[in-house]
């Protein structure tokens, strides 16, 4: 619904849409709240019992996963305009090389934030 209003490009459609997915984004947050409340409430009686547990192993794989997945993905749809645009710059003026693979850089940079996160989710968390 999103995608189609910015196609349409009506300024009435576009904010009826937006309002929709922060009230459906806001009520799912209300809702898993709700039901989550119930399902973490239990401690763990030891570290080494939790460490044990093959669903919390597994959801711990499936978050760092997520956390790499997910910062590769950011990083491709940022590199990419930046690396179109560099090449530009160094066809036109050689001497850029240098500013531009700083920039290409500062955006491969949100991949390396991914594999940190990943990092720490398996080995500290």
């Amino acid at each position: 619904m999103l995608f189609r209003a910015i196609v349409s490009k009506k300024k009435e459609s576009v904010k009826k849409a937006i309002i929709l997915g922060t009230v459906i984004l806001v009520l799912s947050f209300v809702v898993l709240g709700l039901f989550s409340s119930n399902v973490f409430a239990q401690e763990v009686a030891n570290k080494e019992s939790a460490k044990a547990d093959p669903l919390a192993l597994g959801l711990k794989y499936i978050g760092a996963a997520l956390a790499v997945g997910i910062a590769a993905v950011g990083a491709g749809i940022a590199v990419g305009p930046i690396g179109v645009s560099a090449i530009s710059v160094i066809a036109e003026k050689p001497e850029m090389l240098g500013t531009s693979l700083i920039f290409i850089g500062l955006a491969e940079g949100i991949a390396i934030y991914g594999i940190a996160i990943a990092v720490l989710i398996m080995f500290v968390i």
